[in-house]
């Protein structure tokens, strides 16, 4: 009677699942998203270095006020849809709102990638799964690259995919177009491009990709016009065309050789996916191995001759999925762990990888059941966001923004109290320069510069606070001065870097 009932109950759960429209997953991983960030923003309501980095040079094309701590390693892409943003609207507002429409693309992708490959129930709880995974919650509401990075490579995933598995269709320059937004939000990326193709290779051999002569041509055109800017732009600031790739490579330096793969072994799977979403992603890898054991049996099994290989080879398409996106996964770690330190949003893509196929495991595995299977996920994915995002407020949010706060309220007090005027030049000297300067509206220069004293034209505020490091003294600040006034403006404590004092060099 109970194995009626359960067969019962599982044949209406898929019949219910059944009749749930595409686009109706879709409208709900998006409106999680939204809700997501949207409940984020008051616990970081702050712009973060990184970000501050990428909104200052956004600025600095409408404006006069300098970029601050602009490298050539970091890609142009993210700062472009940030002036685009700041046409409209001056303020953080803007440029967090350029992150959730990032957040929308990649997540939208996540979706469609995993919906395509897997089916839409499926692809719906891998993308929820993605959303609950604490690491990439904590990246969310900020106003970086590396969600949306990540998304374009998904698309660039299933692209590679649908071209090893059809002859026809444009999926090589679909590839090629997803590479390269990818590369224009992240220099980065070229990792995670290089895991894909090898993946590929590896997987399918390069004869599918051969055979589709016409694609493959119209993939390399598209990557040759669409990387000509680029080109262009490395060879004049650099002198060689490979010159801001080759600095993006060496502003990740590791500490040491293998330390970021000593990172990411500690903290994958489940302090990056969560305790659920590492479970799913330690399948994957399960069925990964299985399926390559499954692939090496068929091709035994056609090297011999034998008709035993006919129910293994009804399976060769889902297996080489799975092997390629865990091969591709793996990889994209190995590679950052050996050349670069670590840190979770790096690995944003393997994220995805693994939980793809991990839900096309458990699903296997689960058979007749894989319904109720994939509705205990998402309902344990969905429960577990707040969670997640609580943690993710107490413990990691409010205490940087409790720092941030500190140097937002001096630096936009800099500017306050300046008599020449709101759009007069100033600089500020700040033990957070790309922060002081988007909250300040000045040029930036370090400790170094004002000791050297090479600032540019301006007045000059050094912000002090009571518990900084890497700041001058006051007696400091007076011989940088040589003599001319300084006016001393006090704050109170609002941070933890606790009271402020302005000391301005007119």
């Amino acid at each position: 009677m109970l194995r009626e009932r359960s067969v019962i109950w599982t044949e209406r759960a898929t019949l219910r699942a059944r009749i749930v429209p595409t686009w109706a997953f879709a409208v709900v991983v998006l409106g999680l998203t939204t809700a997501v960030w949207a409940a984020l923003q008051s616990s970081a309501p702050y712009l973060g270095h990184d970000e501050a980095v990428y909104a200052t040079k956004a600025r600095s094309w409408l404006t006069d006020i300098p970029a601050s701590q602009w490298g050539l390693h970091r890609a142009p892409g993210l700062p472009v849809l940030g002036y685009v943003a700041l046409t409209f609207h001056d303020g953080e507002l803007a440029v967090r709102l350029v992150g959730l429409a990032l957040a929308l693309a990649a997540f939208g992708l996540f979706f469609w990638t995993a919906a395509r490959l897997l089916g839409p129930r499926r692809g719906f709880v891998v993308a929820l799964l993605v959303l609950s995974a604490p690491g990439v919650l904590r990246r969310v509401p900020e106003y970086l690259s590396d969600v949306g990075a990540a998304g374009m490579l998904a698309g660039m995933a299933y692209c590679l995919v649908r071209a090893q598995e059809r002859s026809r269709g444009h999926h090589l320059v679909g590839a090629a177009a997803f590479a390269l937004a990818a590369f224009y939000l992240r220099y980065g990326a070229v990792a995670g491009m290089l895991a894909l193709v090898l993946a590929a290779l590896l997987v399918w051999g390069p004869r599918p990709l051969l055979a589709r002569g016409r694609d493959l041509a119209g993939a390399i055109v598209v990557l040759f016009v669409g990387l000509v800017p680029h080109l262009v732009e490395a060879e004049r600031l650099t002198g060689s065309v490979f010159g801001l790739v080759r600095a993006a490579g060496e502003a990740g330096n590791p500490v040491f050789f293998g330390d970021g793969l000593r990172y990411y072994l500690s903290i994958l799977p489940i302090m990056i996916a969560g305790p659920w979403g590492g479970v799913v992603m330690a399948a994957g890898v399960v069925g990964a191995v299985l399926a390559g054991w499954r692939l090496l049996r068929a091709r035994t099994s056609r090297t011999r001759g034998g008709g035993g290989g006919r129910q293994v080879a009804a399976r060769l398409p889902e297996d080489r999925r799975t092997v390629f996106v865990v091969l591709a996964a793996v990889a994209l770690v190995v590679m950052l762990g050996l050349s670069a330190h670590g840190e979770p949003r790096f690995v944003f893509l393997s994220v995805f990888l693994l939980l793809l196929a991990g839900v096309q495991t458990l699903s296997m595995w689960a058979g007749p059941r894989s319904a109720v299977l994939l509705g205990a996920l998402a309902l344990v994915a969905v429960a577990t966001m707040p969670v997640s995002a609580r943690l993710l407020i107490d413990n990691q949010l409010i205490p940087v923004s409790r720092e941030r706060a500190s140097v937002a309220l001096a630096a936009a007090a800099v500017r306050s109290s300046d008599s020449a005027g709101p759009t007069a030049p100033c600089v500020v000297v700040a033990q957070a320069l790309p922060e002081a300067g988007w909250y300040s509206r000045c040029a930036t220069a370090n400790l170094r510069q004002a000791r050297a004293g090479d600032l540019p034209p301006g007045p000059v505020s050094y912000l002090l606070f009571e518990h900084g490091q890497g700041q001058p003294t006051e007696a400091m600040v007076r011989e940088f001065a040589r003599g001319r006034p300084v006016r001393t403006t006090d704050l109170p404590a609002a941070g933890t870097l606790g009271r402020a004092r302005i000391l301005t060099v007119e």
